[in-house]
């Protein structure tokens, strides 16, 4: 795990952000928490052992548990973090059976290691989730997989593999559909001003109006939120 880094792009009313490049596909793992250290981390993909120690060293209380998508780069840390901390986790109702080692990870045709049923909480686009002082919004983004969604924290958006600095998601995995990956990011573009803070499953964080001008694979896009 690479030095867990403070992430913000911009000042946050009510949060704070550090993110943590895990695994051998380094993807971002983001641990966001109040101003009571009452925290969720998203897409914990590797290395829970790591974050934990990290989660004790900033006294931090894991609350829960947030997965964009079901590969196995975004979910291999989730199971070490349930049964350390009994944290729940939600994720939209594709991604519950390759939590739960029900069906097998798109990405890699392979069953992960089980997470408890009862920790698996599915939410849906428009759903909201309370960690602290923090509400986090549910919105569905597929085209990346199938389950694919993005979490609006204070107006910051993660994203994990929908969209990348001057990049995208891959489309090829099972579920995946470019159109539909382009159809969800033009979502996010009615709904959020150019401004907005993304962070993504892997490489930088930037923001919705700099990918929208200047990402190559975005072309004719545009930002109307």
């Amino acid at each position: 795990m690479r030095p867990v880094r403070p992430q913000p792009l911009v000042e946050s009313r009510v949060m704070n952000i550090l993110c943590a490049p895990v695994g051998i596909n380094q993807a971002n793992c983001y641990l966001v928490y109040d101003e009571q250290r009452r925290m969720c981390a998203i897409d914990p993909g590797a290395e829970p052992d790591q974050l934990l120690r990290h989660i004790a060293k900033e006294e931090l209380s894991l609350e829960a548990i947030l997965v964009t998508h079901g590969h196995f780069d975004h979910i291999g840390g989730v199971k070490g973090l349930v049964e350390a901390t009994g944290a729940p986790v939600y994720c939209a109702a594709e991604v519950a059976p390759v939590l739960e080692g029900i069906e097998e990870c798109p990405a890699f045709g392979q069953k992960m290691s089980a997470v408890a049923a009862e920790a698996v909480k599915v939410v849906a686009d428009g759903d909201t989730v309370e960690v602290g002082s923090l509400s986090i919004k549910v919105l569905s983004t597929p085209g990346h997989a199938v389950g694919s969604l993005t979490f609006d924290i204070d107006g910051h958006l993660f994203c994990g593999d929908l969209l990348f600095y001057r990049s995208v998601g891959r489309t090829d995995f099972p579920g995946g559909d470019f159109a539909t990956l382009l159809t969800s990011i033009q979502r996010l573009a009615s709904l959020y001003p150019a401004s907005t803070p993304i962070h993504p499953g892997h490489q930088w964080s930037t923001t919705l109006g700099e990918e929208l001008a200047e990402n190559p694979f975005l072309g004719g896009l545009e930002a109307d939120g």
